[in-house]
């Protein structure tokens, strides 16, 4: 997809006059589960996508059922239970909150697997039910002229849906502690475990030949995803330790130092927490804070690690789609925005030659959230007044918000609510995602959820960058939203 920008003009969004694209609009590509093939029906969704202005689609091996209440996995996923204020615009089988299970599209080679500590999942009698659906989808899909790419997980076993995983023990992330956090929202297993990379640079290899007219894969999370602070802190896996000893470090030192790190934060922001977001912010600048950003320090040999670890997997996934006969298969791994790559280990800035595109999300509902969750880590739940301080200070250091928003607007938003997250901010990790991958192309990822006028003033800040843009997911897209897309975009 190629990036436009022209016929620039202005709109108002929470007071601020930003860019966006009128006349011209960037390429746009809606993420569309394959549930919603199965419910609507293929043509219906494939009319309503182009009739947006959609040219790409992306959707995922797998296929659905309707589950008992409690059983399989939530739909939508609940993000750490903030998420549960989120159903879906869209009725699926009738429901915006359902309990669903999964199978594999179709039946896996096993052989390829041969060996290795992690599986697929065996087919089921919903994979023989639906056993064409992925065919069927890209049959019709291409017969339109829209391009099909591919959603796994990067480092989730079985890899087709974020809210089920396979991972062992002891491929599990582990904090500088030596402890898994298992209350987290992601389910990424270490991103330097052999049996986990192994796994994925199979699985898209078979899928490349199973589906040889998907044109690329997007690849979901190959970074440790820092939805709180105790996650950010990961991993001391002995698979990522191995990587710090070669390098030429103790372990265990490191691990002492990010322990010292966090104890001196803590201390800051707990003793500062009542003195108001300002002097708690300083508190913790001089605590040390700059070293999560810092190219020397505590953090600087953890997060080299993490940034060697998660380039090693798209390295041997970009090799493995190399070995698959016919096409080039793109690659366009997806991750947080700058700030949040430095801690993630995702590693923006060196990609050249392993991805097609970098895809960087601006999913602004989980923004609140996650600054709600960092500040929990520091100073705990019990006093709320110093947990929306901290809120409040976390959002302005992670380049959340444009200023000082209370802490206690900062939470995960009801569907009529407009996303509590900065205009600026969003530009800015837009260009320094831009900046930060070089000759590597970057896609704009902006989310559904939220109010018509929010998603339309989202789309438009994104617009504006001239990238081109995904819009996650089809299933908040409501009539009302695809119809003010498709006038939008002209």
């Amino acid at each position: 997809m190629t990036p436009i920008l022209a016929g620039a003009t202005v709109f108002i969004h929470r007071s601020r006059r930003i860019p966006h694209v009128m006349a011209v609009s960037p390429s746009l590509g809606i993420t569309v589960m394959p549930e919603w093939f199965q419910c609507e029906g293929i043509a219906p969704v494939l009319d309503r996508v182009q009739a947006a202005g959609a040219i790409a689609i992306a959707t995922s091996p797998y296929v659905l059922e309707v589950a008992p209440d409690g059983e399989g996995a939530r739909e939508p996923p609940p993000d750490g239970d903030a998420g549960r204020v989120r159903p879906l615009d869209r009725e699926l089988f009738g429901r915006t909150e359902l309990w669903v299970r999964t199978a594999p599209s179709f039946e896996h080679d096993r052989a390829r697997y041969a060996g290795l500590r992690y599986q697929p999942s065996p087919p089921s009698p919903l994979t023989v039910r639906h056993a064409r659906l992925i065919d069927d989808v890209l049959a019709a899909a291409t017969a339109r002229g829209i391009t099909v790419y591919l959603q796994v997980m990067a480092a989730s076993p079985p890899g087709y849906r974020v809210q089920f995983s396979s991972a062992v023990d002891a491929d599990q992330c582990l904090g500088p502690d030596g402890l898994p956090h298992p209350a987290r929202v992601d389910r990424n297993a270490s991103l330097a475990s052999t049996e986990v990379v192994a796994y994925t640079a199979a699985l898209v290899a078979e899928l490349a030949e199973r589906y040889p007219a998907v044109a690329g894969f997007r690849l979901d999370w190959p970074e440790y995803p820092p939805y709180d602070l105790k996650s950010a802190l990961f991993d001391f896996n002995p698979a990522v330790t191995a990587l710090m000893a070669a390098a030429g470090h103790d372990p265990r030192a490191v691990a002492a130092g990010v322990l010292e790190w966090l104890a001196a934060i803590r201390v800051a922001a707990r003793d500062s927490a009542h003195a108001g977001a300002l002097a708690a912010g300083v508190a913790v600048d001089d605590a040390g804070w700059s070293a999560l950003f810092a190219s020397n320090g505590p953090l600087a040999i953890l997060f080299a690690a993490k940034r060697q670890a998660a380039r090693a997997l798209l390295v041997e996934v970009r090799a493995a789609l190399d070995a698959v006969p016919g096409q080039r298969r793109l690659l366009e791994p997806q991750a947080f925005p700058p700030p949040f790559h430095a801690i993630s280990g995702f590693p923006l800035g060196d990609l050249e030659g392993v991805a097609d595109r970098i895809g960087i999300k601006l999913y602004t509902m989980h923004w609140p959230m996650l600054a709600r969750y960092w500040a929990r880590d520091l100073v705990g739940r019990d006093d709320p007044a110093a947990l929306d301080t901290l809120t409040t200070v976390m959002a302005m250091r992670l380049g959340l918000t444009d200023g000082l928003e209370a802490g206690a607007r900062l939470h995960y938003p009801e569907p009529h609510a407009a996303h509590p997250a900065g205009v600026e901010a969003q530009q800015e990790k837009l260009r320094t995602a831009r900046a930060a991958a070089g000759r590597v192309p970057v896609t704009a990822f902006v989310h559904s959820y939220g109010p018509v006028a929010d998603f339309l003033a989202r789309y438009r800040l994104a617009a504006a960058s001239g990238l081109p843009l995904w819009i996650n997911r089809y299933g908040y897209l409501s009539d009302a939203k695809l119809a003010a897309l498709a006038t939008v975009r002209g």
